[in-house]
């Protein structure tokens, strides 16, 4: 996720992709973190009706499909300057040393018991163990903050990276995604983000899409012109089953957001052109600070949260409901942002060691 998309002309003769990276991929990386802030807003507020909040979270929600999809897409598409050894260092220093330094604060309030406190699996697991070993085992699975669970998962995605490469130079290993599909569709996302090996066998087929995605990407969209209605109906199909079935199958969610990756990566490329330059200038500086966003939005949503409580908010503050749904979530994009550039402006190029971005 962290890695530029700029590199080389793509193979495509279109003139909407002669630029030197792709845009769309940029674009949908600006998409997915506004998905990502908007899907941590949920839980955070009062639902009256649950029917609502479960349509709410099924359209909305598992936005990790996006960001999983993007990175084995751009994991494959910069895959020819590959050296595993350098690749690593880049994500030791611009994912995992981030990660480190903005946990610091969110562990202190887990183990302080005070802003933030751990969830209940993590507790009922770890509560026993002396102070150093709570803090190993928050980094190892991300519950000190509730999107903090993605680092360790795609951290496994980092160290088997010679496989998933020796996949992509031998394409007829791809034979494997269907088995792959099969097994997200009955392996479920854990419900509690509490194990990050179920959620790396869940999510391998959505990252190893990305990558078949990348390396056909001159025939993508021919085929996607062919058959965009009927993945659009496999979509629709498979959101009405979810919306139908209780509890919610989070493993039919994934399935359909990743039909919806290659829907989105498609429009983004077809009206390419006729997208206002403000929009490519907003999608594209969204997806530069993306990672940065990713870290830092839920202390402000937290920060929220912990305000309506000290200080009494009017219940409509703190009710699902669309002005104050958008005021969580502009207040902790753009506080995020403000933080980011703040960061940016005192360590310039070194800020991607402290925030990723």
């Amino acid at each position: 996720m962290t890695d530029k998309t700029i590199i080389e002309p793509t193979p495509y003769k279109n003139t909407k992709n002669s630029s030197k990276f792709l845009r769309y991929i940029h674009n949908f990386r600006g998409f997915a973190i506004l998905t990502i802030v908007a899907t941590h807003i949920i839980p955070t507020l009062e639902w009256g009706d649950e029917r609502v909040e479960k349509i709410t979270s099924i359209l909305i929600g598992n936005g990790t499909v996006y960001f999983i999809f993007i990175a084995g897409f751009l994991f494959q598409f910069l895959s020819s300057k590959y050296e595993y050894k350098k690749y690593l260092s880049k994500k030791l220093q611009y994912v995992i040393l981030p990660y480190l330094l903005i946990s610091i604060p969110a562990i202190i309030f887990c183990i302080a018991r005070k802003i933030y406190i751990p969830p209940d699996w993590f507790s009922a697991r770890f509560s026993d163990w002396s102070i150093p070993g709570q803090i190993i085992m928050y980094l190892l699975t991300g519950a000190h903050l509730p999107p903090f669970w993605f680092i360790p998962m795609i951290t496994i995605f980092y160290i088997i990276s010679p496989i998933l490469l020796w996949v992509d130079r031998h394409p007829q290993a791809y034979r494997i995604l269907p088995m792959l599909l099969t097994i997200t569709a009955v392996v479920p996302r854990p419900y509690q983000n509490d194990n990050v090996m179920q959620s790396f066998v869940h999510f391998l087929s959505v990252y190893m899409i990305g990558m078949f995605c990348s390396h056909y990407r001159d025939k993508l969209f021919l085929i996607v012109q062919k058959k965009y209605f009927w993945l659009l109906i496999g979509f629709v199909i498979l959101t009405a089953l979810e919306i139908a079935i209780v509890p919610r199958p989070i493993a039919i969610n994934s399935l359909s957001k990743l039909i919806l990756c290659v829907l989105i990566i498609y429009v983004l490329w077809l009206i390419e052109s006729r997208l206002p330059k403000k929009f490519h200038e907003i999608m594209g500086f969204l997806a530069e600070l993306s990672f940065g966003i990713y870290f830092l939005h839920d202390y402000f949503i937290i920060a929220y949260s912990g305000a309506a409580n000290k200080f009494g908010f009017d219940p409509f503050w703190t009710q699902a409901n669309p002005l104050t749904f958008s005021l969580i979530f502009f207040t902790a994009v753009g506080a995020s942002i403000v933080s980011i550039l703040i960061v940016k402006r005192i360590f310039g190029k070194n800020s991607r060691f402290v925030i990723g971005s």
